[in-house]
């Protein structure tokens, strides 16, 4: 990557980092390969103590376009927020600090941006790599009506029915999205209110405001860290009611369908959350109301797999 020579980058990519200082080396080493001039790449420090901090100052002595922000322990919606009031640059790019972008990954994208430049925000499939290096598959591969995208020709496209297709299903992943920076500030970017899903509810109401791209190229390798916590899935799910009840009525008048699939969205991570607890029949509740609500091969299996476990506990 070239040296930021002047005020004006093209890009500013986000990075906010919490105790994560191997995988941010190479999530930085990702960015400097795609090789784009004038990036200025802001590092989000939240309160690590795993020497972050200390590594980032040497950094920046050899690398100009790097900048970092020092907070103390904000949590990622303030720190995402902290960096775009400060980006320089008309684009924003998020990256998280245990990701990885691929070759040409900024590169394409950022064409795509400068040839639709009305675009409120861009994503990209993305690969799911467990914590050994392991593939678990696409994104896209697991959402049923963005199955068919990976079969077609590699490219990215604007998306007509944007909002209400991210309403039914949350497909993006933040570390593949590109944002106009105005657009950002326009609406408030994330909100630091919502307990958790405050990605979810940024892409919506940039989905509201402006014209969407998407693009069926694998551009992105996200790290899925085993184990997980009931107080951080209760967090998640209150915040997915908060987002279906705030955009609900503007969604309805595009595509009620889009309606009764974020309800079974929300019911599926009940069931999961019940099933963390031990709760087994509070679980097949929730996944025969997912069922109801939106009925697909997955979730009739998973039905059929949780009511298997409730009973042979009696």
């Amino acid at each position: 990557m070239s040296k930021l020579t002047n005020s004006h980058p093209v890009c500013s990519v986000v990075i906010p980092t919490y105790n994560c200082l191997s995988y941010l080396k190479q999530a930085l080493q990702s960015v400097k390969q795609q090789n784009i001039d004038e990036l200025e790449v802001i590092v989000v420090d939240d309160n690590s103590n795993d020497g972050t901090w200390q590594w980032l100052q040497e950094q920046q002595q050899q690398t100009p376009y790097l900048r970092s922000i020092k907070l103390k322990g904000k949590g990622p919606a303030v720190a995402r927020n902290t960096a775009i009031k400060q980006a320089k640059a008309p684009l924003i790019a998020f990256l998280d600090a245990d990701d990885l972008w691929l070759s040409g990954k900024l590169q394409r994208q950022l064409a795509f941006h400068q040839a639709n430049p009305e675009l409120s925000f861009s994503f990209t499939d993305y690969r799911h790599v467990g914590e050994n290096g392991d593939d678990r598959g696409t994104c896209f591969e697991f959402w049923p009506s963005y199955r068919p995208l990976i079969q077609q020709e590699k490219c990215y496209q604007i998306k007509a029915d944007a909002s209400a297709s991210l309403f039914a299903e949350n497909v993006v992943g933040t570390s593949t999205v590109m944002a106009s920076r105005a657009a950002l500030q326009k609406c408030f970017a994330f909100d630091e209110q919502l307990p958790s899903a405050e990605d979810w509810d940024l892409w919506l109401k940039l989905a509201l405001l402006g014209p969407v791209g998407i693009s069926n190229l694998c551009d992105c390798q996200y790290l899925m860290r085993d184990g997980s916590e009931s107080s951080k899935s209760q967090l998640r799910i209150k915040a997915m009611h908060i987002i279906y009840q705030r955009y609900a009525q503007s969604i309805k008048q595009q595509s009620p369908k889009a309606l009764t699939q974020a309800k079974a969205r929300i019911a599926t991570a009940e069931a999961g959350l019940c099933n963390e607890k031990s709760m087994r029949l509070s679980a097949v509740f929730s996944r025969v109301q997912a069922l109801y609500y939106s009925p697909n091969r997955r979730r009739f299996i998973e039905t059929l797999a949780d009511t298997r476990n409730l009973l042979m506990l009696r």
